[in-house]
């Protein structure tokens, strides 16, 4: 059988979310009223956006052997692999490139174990990856177990609220939890509504899809003035579990969500951009490497800004996952065992 057929707004919301987190890190600490409302606006949905997209392709297991199988060996191991294999890299990248010590260098080794808000620098982001799992994980064990729909969103609502609470609970004396588990309870609501908007989505007419779309797209201006004007505290930092507040979690991201798959629609309606679904097939390459790339700024004084960071951090993964793809097509790939 052949590949499944790529959803080009599923790939356009990818690019758009994945720019969203580069330009997140680019511009963190960065002094600026305008780019501190700009960063926190960001963190209201890029990564609920990425939870909520997770949700879409999950499927049902069935209670047994092979059930299992599927979801141990084909959702949850790759994501691990990913993150295990592409951590290991980076973590030699930084010794040689920052010229770290080989204790610190060790002692990254054993944070990459625990994960979480305990990885810094090029990992930083590698708390979404095992979040991610877990939430893939748990997410597909709620809709293949619980058959009730009612129930499934009993059971992710007060999970989504247990996760808000553990915010602030130390594990073993630790700041974070491993693999910052508690973040988990919190995309699992996200995932599922995501799970259902995807199956609803195309039964939707469009006229109501735009009109989904102006409410989300008003909504997060209006968010924006208001966190602008001092009118709002709303922040949603997953990694260090710092949010405020939990019903404004669970409210706002989703519909914010919303209005950026509408626009997603729009632009696939409007003939796509070959561009921005490169971008959004590649989004793996991108999340495990802009912040390495972040660092070939600092070589020259004149590039070592927030706007060069933005650019150097999406184009030099991007070359990198051109470049993979260009090895993958070439004949001496697809002779090679590993290929098969």
């Amino acid at each position: 059988m052949g590949a499944k057929k790529r959803i080009m707004w599923v790939d356009y919301a990818k690019c758009f979310g994945i720019i969203a987190v580069v330009f997140g890190h680019a511009i963190n600490g960065v002094a600026g009223k305008a780019l501190d409302v700009t960063y926190n606006a960001l963190y209201w949905w890029h990564m609920p956006l990425f939870f909520m997209m997770g949700g879409f392709f999950l499927k049902k297991i069935t209670p047994d052997l092979a059930g299992w199988s599927y979801l141990l060996t084909k959702k949850v191991r790759p994501l691990l692999k990913a993150y295990f294999l592409n951590g290991v890299i980076l973590i030699f990248l930084s010794h040689f490139f920052r010229q770290q010590s080989w204790d610190y260098t060790f002692l990254y080794f054993v944070r990459l174990f625990y994960g979480g808000s305990t990885l810094n620098n090029y990992l930083s982001v590698f708390w979404y990856l095992t979040t991610y799992a877990l939430s893939i994980f748990l997410t597909t064990l709620l809709i293949s177990y619980v058959k009730k729909v009612f129930w499934q969103f009993v059971l992710a609502i007060g999970g989504f609220f247990g996760g808000i609470l553990l915010q602030d609970v130390h594990f073993l004396g630790n700041d974070s939890f491993p693999w910052d588990a508690q973040i988990s309870l919190l995309a699992v609501f996200w995932m599922l509504l995501g799970y259902y908007f995807f199956k609803i989505l195309p039964k939707i007419k469009w006229n109501y899809h735009l009109l989904l779309g102006a409410l989300g797209t008003a909504l997060l201006i209006g968010l924006i003035c208001l966190y602008a004007t001092g009118h709002l505290d709303f922040v949603l930092w997953l990694k260090s579990a710092n949010i405020h507040a939990g019903w404004q979690a669970f409210l706002f991201p989703p519909i914010i969500c919303l209005a950026i798959f509408v626009a997603c629609e729009l632009v696939e309606r409007l003939g796509g951009f070959v561009p921005l679904r490169f971008i959004g097939q590649n989004t793996d390459v991108i999340m495990f490497y802009h912040r390495a790339a972040f660092d070939i700024t600092t070589l020259l004084a004149v590039t070592d800004n927030w706007y060069f960071r933005l650019l150097i951090g999406l184009a030099a993964p991007i070359f990198l996952a051109w470049i993979m793809q260009w090895v993958k097509n070439t004949t001496l790939w697809h002779k090679l065992p590993i290929s098969s």
